[in-house]
C-alpha cells in the first residue's frame, strides 16, 4: 500500500509590522539653525513657520556605485503571504508584495519617466512641523517608512540617534520603546531615591559613600552643617547619574575603595594621581584596582594591618 505524501505546511509571513511609529522634527539645530532670529532659543521647535515643508524620496546612488535609485525593496528572499497565496503559491518578494499592493512596477532601474520612485507622488513623503504617524500594518504607511529610513542623511532612525548628525531634520520614534525607556528610567530613579533615603539616615554611611568616590570629606563644619553638607554632596551624585550612584553603592569593592581613601587621608598611602598610589615608604602600587589587589594579597596582610592601625590613630586625633 502506497504511503500518502504529507502535505507541506505553509508558514505565512508578512512584509508589514504591527506597530506604530511617529516621525517628528529634530529640535532646532543644524539645518534649521539658520531659520532662528537673534535671541531665539535653539531648543524651540525646528519649524518656525507653518508653511515650511520638507519632501523626501529614495536617494540616488553615487556615480561610483553606478548612479540610479537606491534599492530599498528586497527582490530575492520570499515569504508566503496568505493574501496572495493563489497568485504567488511559491511565495513572493518584498518588491512583488508592494507591486501588488500599489498596482505598479517598482523596478528602480526603469528610465526616469517610468520610474515610480521619481515620478509617482506615492514615492515621495512630505512632512511639515506636525510630523507624521505611520501605522506599519498599512502598506502605504510601511512604504513611507521605508522611504524615510533610506534617507540616512536627513532622517535619524531613532530618538537616541537624533543628535548624531547636524544634517538630521526628522527622527523616527518608536513610541513603545520611548515609553519603555521612560518607565525603566523612572524605576531606576525610584531605586536611587530609596537608596538615598537609606544612606542619609547616617552620617557615617554618607561619609563612607563620599570616600568611596576617592574624595576628601570636609571636617571644619559643626554637626548640623556637616550633615547638610553630606546630604547635599550625596544628592549631587544621585542627580548627576542615578545609574552610576547605584553602581557605586552596589560595587563589590565598595568597602575596599573606602579603605583606600581612608588610608590616603591617614597618610598610610599616598595618592600621586588618579591612576597612581604608593605606600608611605614609596613602594609603587599602581592604580586603584592594583592597590586594592595588593591590599588583598595574603603576602601583604602585615602591611595592611599596619595601615589599619594608622587609620584608627588618625581618627582619634
Amino acid at each position: 500500500m502506497e504511503k500518502t505524501a504529507k502535505k507541506e505546511t505553509i508558514v505565512y509571513g508578512s512584509f508589514l509590522e504591527t506597530r506604530i511609529v511617529k516621525v517628528k522634527p529634530v529640535e532646532s539645530s543644524g539645518k534649521w539653525a539658520n531659520l532662528l532670529v537673534a535671541g531665539q532659543n535653539m531648543g524651540k521647535e525646528a519649524f518656525l513657520f507653518d508653511k515650511i515643508k520638507r519632501s523626501f524620496q529614495v536617494p540616488l546612488n553615487s556615480a561610483a556605485k553606478g548612479g540610479g535609485v537606491v534599492f530599498i525593496l528586497d527582490n530575492e528572499r520570499r515569504k508566503h503571504i496568505e493574501k496572495y497565496t493563489k497568485s504567488f503559491p511559491g511565495g513572493m518578494t518584498q518588491q512583488e508584495f508592494f507591486e501588488k499592493e500599489l498596482g505598479i512596477d517598482l523596478n528602480p532601474t526603469l528610465k526616469r519617466e517610468e520610474n515610480f520612485w521619481r515620478t509617482d507622488k506615492r514615492g515621495r513623503v512630505t512632512l511639515t512641523k506636525e510630523g507624521m504617524t505611520l501605522n506599519l500594518s498599512n502598506s502605504i504607511h510601511m512604504l513611507r517608512y521605508l522611504i524615510l529610513m533610506s534617507d540616512t542623511m536627513h532622517i535619524a532612525k531613532s530618538y537616541d540617534e537624533r543628535k548624531n548628525s547636524q544634517s538630521f531634520e526628522f527622527m523616527i520614534i518608536n513610541e513603545s520603546k520611548v515609553t519603555s525607556k521612560k518607565v525603566e528610567a523612572a524605576k531606576l530613579n525610584a531605586r536611587a531615591q530609596s537608596k538615598y533615603l537609606e544612606l542619609t539616615r547616617s552620617d557615617t554611611e554618607m561619609v563612607g559613600f563620599i570616600k568611596s568616590l576617592g574624595r576628601v570629606v570636609a571636617t571644619n563644619l559643626n554637626k548640623e552643617k556637616f550633615t547638610e553638607w553630606l546630604e547635599s554632596e550625596v544628592l549631587n551624585e544621585l542627580e548627576k547619574s542615578p545609574e552610576r550612584f547605584l553602581q557605586t553603592l552596589n560595587d563589590p569593592l565598595y568597602k575596599a575603595r573606602i579603605f583606600v581613601q581612608e588610608a590616603v587621608n591617614a597618610g598610610a598611602l599616598k595618592k600621586m594621581s588618579n591612576k597612581r598610589f604608593t605606600t608611605d615608604g614609596g613602594v609603587e602600587l599602581g592604580d586603584l584596582m592594583s592597590t586594592i589587589s595588593w591590599l588583598e594579597d595574603d603576602d601583604n596582610q602585615a602591611a595592611k594591618i599596619k595601615i589599619k592601625s594608622q587609620i584608627e590613630m588618625s581618627k582619634k586625633k
